[in-house]
């Protein structure tokens, strides 16, 4: 897999296109952000109102900043009041984690998967496909293959994402217990404290050492990479789909790990190779929303490219034929 030519063959496949592609990227953004914003406005109803006393009336800013006892005393009734209002947010919190799931699985999995289908239109054409090709798969027949195609997957990635944050979370608990009791109390983290929250929990010692907290970060740290290849080993279901959504969850992401075998390593060096262009866009910060979608284009395009190169090699490899794909074999 030679990046250079990906990326050449990527701009040579953009040239009259671009301005179409970044409406694909553009739309399909905030088609998926659009739910982002409204649980933002949305949060508003649910949580309490977060006033802090050193940005009340510009306080401290040019005077004399708050003291320590009156942040304590605004931590004291802020928490009061999340214990008074605990019914609304655990509510809100209930209604917007579901909206979010939801809205992923039905729309957002689908949307992404169209916008991978223009794109690979586009690299087999000389024109820009019509726009509307990103909502074909919204289409009867294909809309409820594609939405359990993606769940499967998102299924899995949520399993493989779930270990290593449980790694770290669990590992770091008790010590953050220590910190937090002490906060609550307002007193310094000793050793007695410790002791005593170890009988009281029921906990080793060692759960509240350093060494305890080195080996969570360390185990942690590996199951990140196990982690990213398996990202890197499902990158390719989307892209199936777009060729044919009746090969439904199972096939494509056995496809994709066959088709991706190898290959990994190659993969994430594409992915990085695009760091310098993500920085750039980024040191724009009156703009870096705008400056990202106008190199959007560029990296699906890309992409695009990878896929058909590790398709046709699958093909050879006789791991699937292109039939299967929905393409028509031309005698």
């Amino acid at each position: 897999m030679r990046r250079a030519q990906l990326k050449f063959d990527a701009r040579r496949h953009l040239s009259g296109k671009y301005g179409d592609a970044l409406g694909v990227a553009v739309v399909t953004s905030l088609i998926a952000g659009a739910l982002s914003l409204a649980l933002t406005l949305g949060n508003r109803w649910f949580m309490p109102d977060l006033k802090l006393p050193f940005v009340n009336g510009l306080d401290g800013l040019g005077g004399k900043g708050p003291a320590l006892g009156d942040l304590f005393q605004w931590m004291d009734d802020y928490l009061a009041r999340i214990r008074q209002a605990w019914p609304l947010i655990a509510l809100g919190i209930l209604i917007t984690l579901s909206a979010t799931a939801l809205y992923r699985i039905f729309v957002g999995n689908v949307i992404s998967v169209g916008r991978e289908r223009w794109y690979l239109r586009a690299a087999h054409n000389d024109v820009a496909p019509p726009f509307s090709i990103m909502f074909t798969l919204f289409r009867r027949g294909q809309y409820g293959k594609t939405v359990g195609g993606m769940f499967w997957v998102s299924v899995w990635l949520f399993i493989w994402s779930s270990i290593p944050a449980a790694i770290f979370i669990l590992g770091l608990l008790p010590s953050q217990l220590v910190y937090l009791h002490a906060f609550l109390n307002r007193t310094t983290p000793t050793q007695g404290l410790v002791l005593r929250l170890a009988k009281q929990y029921g906990l080793p010692l060692f759960f509240f050492s350093l060494p305890m907290i080195a080996v969570s970060l360390l185990l942690a740290m590996v199951m990140t990479v196990v982690l990213i290849r398996k990202r890197y080993s499902y990158r390719l279901v989307p892209y199936l789909l777009a060729d044919n959504p009746s090969l439904g969850g199972r096939r494509a992401l056995s496809l994709s790990k066959a088709m991706t075998r190898g290959s990994l390593w190659r993969l994430f060096l594409l992915d990085l190779s695009f760091m310098g262009w993500i920085l750039l866009c980024l040191m724009c910060i009156c703009f870096p929303w705008v400056t990202l979608h106008l190199f959007a284009p560029y990296y699906f395009m890309t992409w695009a490219e990878a896929y058909k190169m590790l398709r046709d090699q699958a093909s050879m490899r006789g791991l699937v034929r292109m039939e299967e794909l929905g393409y028509v074999r031309v005698s």
